[in-house]
């Protein structure tokens, strides 16, 4: 069995009076998590730090010295939160991949500051694929507030995995429309007790994992902190994250998810 831990919505930064006491508290949950679960991987989906905070870029290197401190191979994509200050995506991107327990990530694709990658693990003689799709910040069309899959990060993926054998689940920070429709189909099961704060635009990732036959499925995401669900639509799992960052708003109790693989399957729950 392999177990991976997603983490998600760690929102790391001195932005409030007390947040140097919370972001502790955050550390020490993400430490216990580890201790407890034993985690053979670590996937962060997104909103490690909080940008727009003082000092948010060393921030963000002293989060990721203390994830990699756990000598466990790990992967992250990033949120809305994480380059909204004077530093880009592409500054994250280079810290990210220079970690030395950052797990060695498989055709590495940049759209624009977008970083996209895979890892490849094999379990019990079965492969498995782990994608990590950089899912953006804000609409810059302003259709809806959070932005989207682009067509090119579509496309990669399609390329990607059309000659994959194995079974392979995507990691994003943002929920795509399917997460609403899937909700509204009384498919959920879990925490849903915020709106889906999804792209207003679809821009079709999940109707091409079904149109050609991808080996994904299931996808992870973060970004509502008030959502913790499961909702298994037209054969792909689609699960929220729990919230591990206690800086942050959300009534739900700190934790993350535990990713479990046996073979060729898998299942997941939440951790607390």
């Amino acid at each position: 069995m392999f177990k991976i831990l997603q983490l998600t919505d760690l929102h790391f930064g001195n932005l409030y009076p007390e947040s140097i006491q919370i972001n502790e508290a955050t550390k020490a949950l993400i430490t216990r998590l580890v201790q407890t679960n034993q985690p053979d991987f670590i996937a962060i989906t997104g909103d490690v730090i909080y940008s727009k905070a003082t000092n948010s870029l060393s921030t963000f290197e002293g989060i990721l010295s203390f994830i990699n401190s756990f000598n466990i191979p790990f992967a992250a994509t990033f949120g809305n939160h994480d380059s909204e200050s004077d530093f880009s995506r592409d500054i994250i991107n280079d810290i990210l991949l220079s970690q030395s327990n950052f797990a060695e990530p498989q055709s590495l694709f940049h759209d624009n500051d977008r970083l996209c990658y895979y890892i490849e693990l094999v379990v019990d003689s079965h492969t498995h694929r782990l994608y990590f799709i950089d899912s953006g910040d804000y609409d810059k069309l302003q259709v809806g507030e959070y932005d989207y899959i682009t067509h090119a990060q579509i496309e990669w993926l399609v390329e990607t995995d059309k000659t994959f054998s194995g079974t392979s689940q995507l990691f994003i920070h943002i929920p795509i429309p399917e997460y609403e429709t899937a909700k509204s189909l009384g498919l959920a099961e879990g925490h849903q007790d915020e709106e889906i704060c999804c792209p207003k635009l679809n821009t079709g990732l999940f109707s091409q994992l079904l149109l050609n036959d991808l080996s994904v499925k299931a996808i992870y995401c973060g970004h509502d902190h008030d959502n913790d669900f499961t909702a298994e639509y037209c054969g792909i799992k689609l699960n929220y994250g729990r919230v591990t960052g206690f800086n942050t708003y959300g009534s739900l109790k700190r934790g993350g998810r535990m990713i479990e693989i046996d073979g060729s399957g898998f299942n997941s729950s939440i951790v607390e």
